[in-house]
């Protein structure tokens, strides 16, 4: 009598499906909070642009392209390689809060100040490339408001980082 060994060493799961078990194990509000970030930051603009009655939206993920050069406020952000590769930075930061659900470490629960920090650091460089033409002619300022997409995307990332926060508060020390 002969036995057949199955014996097979077991495959590793794919990335697409660790993503996935890690997506699974996050809170309800992280993930509306991610939804709402996605959305304003992909479909909603974050900058709002009137000159008179012309209306020009500029999206989160355009926004390299303005840091770049801050003219395109007024004149629209056609196709650019800003806007593929500042993308593929938002996804990654998207992604982060999904690290401390495949690596426990106390330490990557503050991959969900991610987003947040991403608004920070492009909000800040965009003030101070715009910071000298508002002190010239103003001309900056009195045009440039803060759309919904702004908006509903700081909240969202406010709600994030605190729940990271608050993780890793209580995580274990490791």
């Amino acid at each position: 009598m002969q036995i057949q060994s199955n014996l097979q060493p077991a495959e590793q799961p794919t990335l697409l499906s660790r993503l996935t078990q890690a997506a699974a194990q996050l809170e309800t509000a992280s993930k509306f909070a991610l939804l709402c970030i996605f959305l304003s930051w992909f479909f909603l603009d974050t900058l709002v642009v009137t000159i008179g009655s012309l209306q020009l939206g500029v999206r989160f993920a355009d926004i390299s392209g303005v840091i770049a050069d801050p003219t395109r406020l007024f004149f629209g952000i056609q196709g650019s390689s800003h806007r593929v590769m500042f993308s593929m930075v938002c996804m990654l930061c998207l992604l982060a809060p999904l690290l401390p659900h495949m690596r426990r470490k106390r330490v990557n629960w503050l991959a969900y100040l991610a987003p947040l920090a991403l608004m920070v650091v492009c909000g800040a460089l965009l003030y101070s490339r715009t910071s000298g033409e508002r002190q010239g002619t103003g001309l900056v300022a009195g045009h440039v408001a803060v759309g919904f997409g702004g908006y509903l995307a700081l909240v969202a990332a406010l709600v994030l980082a605190l729940r990271g926060a608050r993780h890793f508060r209580n995580a274990p020390q490791t």
